[in-house]
């Protein structure tokens, strides 16, 4: 009986303390001790968490300072000395650029390298003004950070003499090649008229050697790089033309008039505003002054690279003293943790043997003592406390003045209190059993099924009384056939091995073939003359009843659910092919037009060859007939290629993307490709409205390896959204199609997000209906057509085909923008 009522006693022991016989022993008093465990553990803990603390507050003071030191390092040295490396660098390829400038000889060369010392101009002063932004970033003022703002103010300043000096050589360099093509120009024209002579008369010949002899002066005079001498040439050849013209001035017709244009035609060549002498003197004053120009912007060069110079040194050598400095600061914090750390070690050794000496040996002093309690049975002696075994309280530590002799003395205590428990624990069976028989919920005790013991509870749960209960040849009897080999199988596990089972749920019958639900829980016990399965049994029929009536609604729920899906997939197919039915009819309607102007074309071109046919054929074909025929026939021909053309890129374009929409292929693909031709399939579309433009911002070689059907529908759908909602057809409007790589998230080369956005700058999306956009069959179109699924098949695509999240954001009268990121290679479907 004892065993029956095992499971319940730790439940009740409470409320059945009472029951007992025996007088409650008074508990000791408690005392007040100056000096206990507590104190003791919390003076150690205390000086342990001081220096836990204190190596926390070095390190994290530690850590800010190197923190503080790395950021300046950071976003101030490094890119300081960075830049004042890269301004040298710069210096270097204009040093080597100066020389190419004043050496041009055309106006390409001249202008390709112009541009580029401009380039390079540009850059320094740029990098200029980014050391600037770093010195004031900075924020440190002493004597060297103001030495390298004066070398950084005086490189700018020079700088800007240097442009202006480029820009002048530029001029100068441009005035000589301009110059020396005039001197060209009038050199030839200068040959020129000396193949005519040849045509003079042999009495001209005494002048014709004059001419001679003045042109081989000329020859040499451009040879010469003296600007006195060649201005003594021109006054020379001047003083020969004036011979000239007056030994033609004295000669007769017709060889005079002759002889007098050459003269005047000689005169504009050599010696008039822009001739061969004039074209010669600019040209050589214009190098001068390129010359004197060059050595000057050499002089600056140099003066820039030496401020450059003497500023990345001096930033350098304050890089290293900050480096040796913070070098210096981790060296000195170290070795304070590490001997803070030190501190705490032996400190934490010195606790140990404290807490071994006054807290541990003294508690497996205790622990032994009830370990000994445990193994040499209760005492039944009808005696108070003090006739508890000698060997279980001996080893227990009474002496001190803290809570371990306190806990001693209460652990005699309980022992002394466990005898008398046990003596009244017999009178107490008596009331558990009571307790029992008195249950609610039914016990049966069986061997081999046979019922031992039965509760009232179980026996008016099959309308029986507990005598017919023990009556019963076997309780199986009360169970179907295929619920018995279960039973007889947990029976045999219960004896096996004497672990409880959890509550199972099985159907029964009364003896008088009424049906009903139980659930039981059975365990093994020790029941009189060996042992038995205990069993605790409900009635739950009432349950199984209202479980069934809700397993009959769900499932019509269910079913109810599965035809609702069912219809939605069936509309969004539908609402796919409408889609690509109207890109169907847009297409087909464009190409017809290239298609008949190819028909017409061809059917031109059939009667201009029967035309030329005819005319062979009766001998009446002309030369002009026939350049006629090639001139139509090339023309005709270049129109029907072209509008075929034509009609092939939209049909192909259309192909790809309609296949690509009512299949699911993946293949990789150029993103910013497909998104022209899915443009190209939609012109028919928009191509009414002139006041729009949709640009696309994309990386020509950004490609995808994924769905490309899945992207252009989302595509086909956001902009006809866009067109159809936002978007006024009077009104100017814009939509703007980028894509980009989303920042590097470290998963390698080929991996990555790839962010694409649809944007337009139309009405906008009002607040109370944005949470609602992808949510099925809602739209602000409900009249007009609208299903309500397009921005829904948009949601489903990106997150499921691509893997990917899309977001929306829109503000009215200002448009809507939907950003998509989904993985550059998607995973298969």
């Amino acid at each position: 009986m004892a065993s029956l009522i095992a499971p319940i006693a730790a439940a009740a022991s409470d409320a059945l303390a009472g029951f007992g016989t025996a007088p409650v022993p008074t508990p000791p008093p408690n005392r007040r001790r100056r000096f206990g465990i507590a104190v003791r553990i919390t003076i150690g803990l205390s000086v342990m968490a001081l220096l836990v603390v204190l190596i926390g507050g070095l390190s994290m003071s530690s850590f800010r300072l190197f923190r503080a030191e790395v950021t300046a390092l950071s976003t101030n040295t490094l890119p300081e000395v960075i830049t004042s490396a890269d301004l040298h660098g710069s210096l270097q390829k204009l040093v080597a650029q100066l020389p190419q400038l004043a050496a041009a000889t055309s106006t390409p060369q001249r202008r390709s390298i112009y541009d580029g010392l401009v380039t390079e101009l540009d850059s320094m002063q740029l990098l200029v003004a980014r050391m600037r932004g770093l010195f004031k970033e900075g924020g440190v003022a002493d004597a060297e950070r103001d030495g390298n703002v004066r070398l950084l103010e005086q490189t700018r300043s020079t700088l800007l003499i240097l442009a202006a000096t480029v820009a002048d050589l530029n001029a100068e360099v441009t005035r000589q090649i301009e110059y020396g093509d005039r001197q060209t120009e009038a050199a030839r024209g200068l040959g020129r008229l000396a193949l005519s002579m040849d045509s003079t008369p042999d009495a001209t010949g005494a002048w014709a050697v004059r001419v001679g002899a003045l042109m081989a002066r000329v020859a040499g005079a451009m040879q010469l790089d003296h600007l006195s001498r060649l201005k003594g040439e021109a006054r020379a050849a001047e003083r020969t033309l004036t011979d000239l013209a007056r030994i033609a001035t004295n000669t007769p017709d017709p060889t005079g008039p002759l002889m007098a244009t050459m003269q005047e035609e000689l005169s504009s060549l050599l010696v008039a505003p822009g001739g061969l002498f004039d074209s010669a003197v600019e040209r050589l004053q214009a190098r001068n002054r390129a010359q004197a120009l060059t050595a000057q912007s050499r002089v600056l060069v140099e003066t820039v690279e030496r401020s450059t110079r003497a500023l990345y040194d001096s930033i350098r050598d304050q890089s290293a003293e900050r480096t040796d400095a913070l070098a210096d600061l981790i060296a000195e914090r170290t070795r304070a943790v590490m001997m803070l750390a030190g501190a705490s070690v032996i400190l934490a050794v010195c606790v140990y043997f404290i807490f071994r000496r006054f807290l541990s040996s003294r508690l497996v002093a205790l622990n032994r003592a009830v370990l000994a309690r445990s193994s040499g049975g209760a005492s039944t002696a009808p005696a108070g406390p003090a006739t508890a075994p000698a060997d279980a309280t001996a080893g227990i530590p009474v002496d001190g003045d803290d809570e371990i002799t306190d806990i001693g003395a209460s652990i005699r205590y309980f022992i002394d209190e466990i005898d008398r428990r046990q003596r009244a624990l017999a009178d107490n069976e008596r009331r558990f059993r009571n307790l029992v028989e008195g249950s609610i919920q039914g016990i049966i005790i069986h061997r081999e099924f046979h019922a031992v013991y039965a509760n009232d509870a179980f026996a008016t749960m099959l309308g029986l009384s507990i005598a017919d209960v023990m009556a019963l040849p076997s309780l199986l009897a009360l169970v179907p056939v295929e619920e018995r080999q279960p039973l007889i199988d947990n029976y045999d596990q219960l004896l096996a091995g004497g672990l409880p089972t959890q509550r199972r749920r099985i159907r029964a019958r009364r003896p008088d073939g009424a049906g009903l639900w139980v659930e039981l829980s059975g365990r093994r016990v020790d029941w009189m003359d060996g042992p038995a399965i205990q069993a605790v049994v409900v009635d739950v029929t009432r349950e199984v009843e209202a479980e069934n009536a809700l397993r009959q609604s769900r499932d019509a729920a269910e079913r109810a659910l599965c035809a609702l899906k069912a219809t939605q997939t069936s509309l969004i197919q539908a609402e796919k092919m409408a889609s690509l039915g109207q890109l169907v009819a847009g297409v087909a309607h464009e190409v017809n037009t290239p298609i008949g102007i190819t028909i017409t074309g061809a059917s031109q071109l059939q009667t201009l060859i029967a035309e030329l046919s005819d005319r062979h054929a009766t001998a009446a074909l002309k030369k002009s007939d026939f350049q006629r025929f090639l001139s139509d026939g090339m023309e005709m021909a270049n129109l029907i290629l072209s509008n075929s053309t034509r009609a092939a890129n939209l049909v192909q374009s259309f192909k790809m993307v309609a296949v690509d929409q009512s299949s699911d292929e993946r293949r990789a693909f150029l993103l910013r490709d497909y998104i022209e031709e899915l443009l190209r399939s939609l012109h028919p579309t928009y191509k009414s409205r002139a006041a729009l433009t949709i640009a696309v911002d994309c990386p020509a070689d950004l490609e995808l390896d994924g769905y490309p059907g899945a992207l252009s529908q989302i595509l086909t759908n956001l902009i006809m959204n866009a067109l159809i909602h936002a978007l006024d057809p009077e009104m100017p409007g814009r939509i703007t199609i980028a894509a980009r790589l989303a920042p590097d998230d470290g998963a390698g080369p080929g991996a990555g997000l790839v962010e694409l956005s649809v944007a337009d700058d139309g009405n906008g999306i009002a607040a109370e209906v944005l949470p609602k956009i992808f949510d099925p069959f809602f739209t602000t179109r409900r009249g007009s057509g609208g299903s309500g699924l397009g921005l829904h098949i948009v949601y489903n695509l990106v997150t499921g085909r691509l893997h990917g999240t899309i977001a929306v954001d829109s503000t009215p009268a200002k448009g809507t923008r939907f950003t998509l990121r989904f993985p550059r290679v998607i995973t298969a479907a």
